[in-house]
């Protein structure tokens, strides 16, 4: 059993801790407030007790535009790679229903396995230079299956987002880029000639 679920004392850190993970993350108040339920006075404080700089907080709103993740095939082979890790921490189901409410997402616990999803994925990606607010708006978007979903490439099975406003397939972009190569390589279209001289 989770004592922190019924302990009020434990479960206050736990918002604190969070806090100041989504801090280091240069995370906005907004979303901060938001996961962890802690007043702007309290994250004043706590800034001010950890002596955390002024000057490393995003300030503005969060960003909520889904193009970063779906502008070309690298950015949406991203999206995809981010995805796979939201499914292996439990920040998105195994199989994404839509129609979930925003506000019901913004709990303390999905706030921990969100944090613990981008500190993965910057483990093995360190030179991604994804914010975690962007991580949070294509979690949100997946969730509510409306822009973007995520889906499975055709040819290699891999985990695929697909955006619902353009025009490109659901494959994934090596798939395609090995089908614009095998296409473009010279002496790929001998089948179709040989056919062609055998008619004539």
């Amino acid at each position: 059993m989770d004592t922190t679920q019924s302990d009020p004392v434990l479960r206050d850190c736990r918002r604190h801790q969070l806090a100041l993970r989504l801090m280091a993350h240069q995370a906005r108040t907004q979303t901060i407030t938001a996961l962890t339920n802690l007043s702007r006075h309290q994250l004043a404080q706590l800034r001010q007790r950890c002596r955390i700089p002024e000057a490393t907080r995003h300030r503005g709103p969060s960003p909520r535009s889904l193009s970063r993740f779906t502008h070309s095939p690298r950015a949406r082979s991203e999206g995809a790679a981010l995805a796979a890790f939201c499914r292996a921490y439990r920040v998105l189901p195994a199989q994404t229903k839509g129609g979930v409410v925003r506000q019901n997402r913004m709990t303390l616990e999905f706030g921990e396995r969100l944090c613990a999803t981008y500190e993965a994925y910057l483990a093995c990606f360190p030179q991604s230079d994804v914010e975690i607010e962007e991580l949070l708006s294509l979690v949100l978007g997946i969730s509510e299956n409306g822009e973007i979903s995520l889906g499975c490439c055709p040819l290699c099975s891999g985990t695929v987002l697909i955006d619902h406003l353009a025009r490109h397939g659901p494959s994934c972009t090596h798939c395609n880029g090995a089908l614009v190569e095998g296409i473009n390589t010279p002496g790929s279209n001998k089948p179709s000639n040989q056919k062609a001289a055998h008619r004539r």
